[in-house]
């Protein structure tokens, strides 16, 4: 019934032109539009058995997003995006550019075949310490944890460590929960006393690896844009101001080492950000930041430029099938825009 309504109402907002007006009170407007991904797989019913579904999209959903998106925008590089995020001109021809989050290797395996072939420049935006090693980013291995628990209680080494209610959570939501609420030094305690119950295997393991530098500097050289996501994927509104800087100064000064070329761009882990995170990455010497929302910093506009989430179900109508109308909608941020953002972005954590 949900997607039945979705997509009818994106019919009809997208056939009177009510899309058009949702997207200049969202401020969406005639700005850039960006997209933002996680993972391209080859088979997304399979890998949303172990993996977080909405971090993923088929290789074959991919591709009708970008010839959709095609058809209707000039796709443009980071620099291009950059020049005209900074003009306060007025621009006649619609852009938009595709970036990447988080850093995984399946990016290089079936994200870029793809917008090699099609000539669509991108920007990838990693995790520096988990860069060229097996290291499992904490949402996932949270994901994984809490699903392997279906059912059963959490045991005694979590104590003190789960937010009150969790256990009534789907793994999803409980994920997202802690995420949400926990720092990183405390949300690496519950991935060890989830572990200490439940050991995870090898292969499932695989299939989080991050890319390498080797692999980076191809991507680079090849005409995409490498960006910084932080060195651990902090949510930044979660840590105290000394390390949001030095997750943003750190990671930037590691990338430029390792790649020999300056880094400008950020994104926010899971589009998380508050005041002192959007002055750390100021201070971090960036020149553009990109979040998940339409919540606009106005001493630093530029740090805080919207994107639009996309991945497998996010454009699908009622039957399943891929919809343009439901896509455009997720693009002008026409089904959210009345509810505003949930995000606090003042807030921030002293210690």
């Amino acid at each position: 019934m949900r997607k039945w309504v979705k997509a009818g109402a994106a019919r009809i907002l997208c056939r009177v032109g009510m899309d058009r007006v949702y997207a200049s009170a969202s401020g969406a407007g005639d700005a850039p539009v960006v997209i933002a991904y996680h993972r391209v797989v080859e088979d997304f019913a399979s890998q949303a058995k172990t993996c977080i579904p909405s971090l993923l999209v088929s290789r074959q959903m991919f591709e009708q997003h970008l010839d959709w998106i095609g058809r209707r925008y000039r796709f443009v590089d980071m620099n291009e995006l950059g020049k005209r995020l900074e003009s306060e001109s007025s621009w006649e021809d619609p852009i938009a550019a595709v970036t990447f989050d988080d850093g995984y290797q399946d990016f290089y395996d079936h994200a870029l075949p793809v917008l090699q072939k099609k000539g669509i420049p991108a920007a990838v935006f990693v995790v520096t310490d988990h860069v060229g090693t097996t290291r499992v980013q904490v949402h996932d291995k949270l994901y994984l944890l809490l699903t392997r628990r279906l059912g059963r209680p959490l045991g005694k080494p979590c104590d003190g460590l789960i937010l009150p209610g969790i256990t009534a959570m789907s793994p999803f939501q409980a994920m997202r929960a802690l995420i949400e609420s926990l720092p990183m030094a405390t949300l690496h305690r519950v991935v060890e006393a989830l572990e200490s119950e439940d050991s995870l295997p090898e292969d499932t393991l695989k299939l989080f690896n991050s890319l390498s530098w080797e692999t980076l500097d191809r991507i680079q050289r090849s005409g995409h844009t490498i960006g910084s996501h932080t060195r651990t994927h902090v949510l930044m509104a979660n840590e105290s101001p000394g390390r949001v800087l030095e997750e943003a100064a750190g990671s930037r000064q590691e990338m430029e080492r390792r790649l020999g070329a300056a880094i400008q761009h950020f994104a926010y882990p899971s589009g998380s950000f508050n005041t002192a995170s959007v002055n750390a990455v100021a201070a971090a010497g960036y020149r553009f930041g990109f979040t998940s929302c339409t919540h606009r910093s106005v001493e630093h506009p530029l740090l805080t430029v919207p994107r639009t989430l996309l991945w497998e179900n996010s454009s699908l109508n009622s039957r399943g099938s891929f919809s343009g109308p439901v896509l455009n909608c997720q693009i002008r941020h026409a089904f959210g825009w009345a509810g505003g953002c949930r995000q606090r972005h003042t807030a921030s954590r002293e210690n």
